[in-house]
């Protein structure tokens, strides 16, 4: 039997990956609460329950940082791939391997400022909250923890930069754009998508902290500032073909135009070369160049982003009704 190198199975298969590091995580967390007979405890104390709940969303965004970052890469992959028909000259493999490498240098930078900002954001809710002393056995896991998610929030964040403007420049080698069909520039608009799910996703782990009154300063700023990335992710994709669109729309609508204003001068000079229905022709053809899209997606997408940012509120109703679960379950 064949078995795949360790990265590739990362690679093909993300959610592994972050599936296998939540469950070990939680495992330990649970056992580790267990064996010092916290959980009588923890909810006799309000202070404590909060900050068990927090040591598990930490656990959760743990798990789906790697993952995202590496499902991330893979759809850009796959966008390259499926943009290979449109592009000019064709996308050869070694282009499309380029769409997802990312340097080494340019890893460590984005690793360490995310470092940096997880280890500031603790003292937006604590005073001291790298001192040991404070640390209750669940405030263990945060603090331990929270570099290792900073890190690869870094990487997460970085890849979304990275892959956004790698796509966007993918508009400046498209072969030919049929105004009148867009749907072989779709590719375009999935990478938004899946970087906008990616994205919320995250916001939707983390909206779980708001069951905690204190952590409300955090989780407004680490949401506002990810609805912008989100957003940001959206739309940065797509910037050049909505460039390339909106140029090759103009050239088409300044020749109809042309070919309208001649054939007002044919018409008012009663040339015998006008021939009967060229100009309502024209016009209908200009009409219809006018009422193309300038962006390659219809309203629908717009709807599905819109149910995609309300997704940390079903996460945030979620999370409640789990923990009036678990105080039912453990004060009986």
């Amino acid at each position: 039997m064949r078995f795949l190198p360790i990265k590739q199975i990362i690679y093909q298969k993300p959610a592994i990956l972050g599936l296998s590091i939540s469950v070990t995580l939680l495992f330990g967390f649970l056992v580790q609460e267990y064996l010092l007979g916290r959980f009588t405890l923890i909810f006799e104390e309000e202070h404590l329950l909060q900050d068990f709940w927090i040591a598990v969303v930490h656990c959760l965004l743990a798990g789906y940082l790697p993952s995202a970052y590496f499902l991330l890469l893979r759809g850009t992959r796959n966008t390259f791939e499926e943009l290979e028909h449109v592009l000019k000259p064709a996308t050869s493999p070694p282009y499309v391997d380029s769409a997802v490498h990312i340097g080494k240098g340019e890893l460590i930078v984005w690793g360490l400022l995310g470092v940096l900002v997880a280890l500031l954001l603790p003292y937006q809710t604590a005073i001291s909250p790298w001192d040991p002393s404070t640390w209750h056995p669940e405030v263990v896991w945060h603090r331990a923890l929270e570099p290792f998610i900073g890190w690869w929030a870094g990487w997460f964040f970085g890849a979304i930069w990275v892959t956004s403007k790698r796509t966007s420049r993918l508009a400046n080698r498209i072969d030919s754009v049929d105004l009148l069909d867009l749907s072989p520039l779709f590719p375009f608009v999935k990478q938004g998508l899946l970087t906008t799910l990616l994205t919320v996703g995250m916001v939707s782990i983390i909206s779980l902290l708001l069951l905690d009154p204190g952590e409300w300063p955090v989780v407004v700023r680490a949401y506002l500032g990810s609805l912008a990335i989100a957003l940001l992710g959206f739309w940065l994709p797509m910037r050049g073909v909505h460039q390339r669109i909106h140029e090759i729309k103009e050239a088409e609508l300044k020749w109809t135009r042309e070919r309208i204003h001649q054939s007002e001068i044919l018409l008012h000079s009663g040339s015998p070369d006008m021939s009967p229905g060229q100009m309502a022709d024209l016009v209908a053809n200009l009409k219809l160049i006018e009422d193309v899209p300038e962006w390659p997606f219809e309203s629908l997408t717009i709807v599905h982003v819109i149910a995609y940012l309300l997704i940390p509120l079903g996460s945030w109703l979620g999370g409640l009704l789990i923990e009036s679960l678990l105080e039912i379950v453990f004060t009986m």
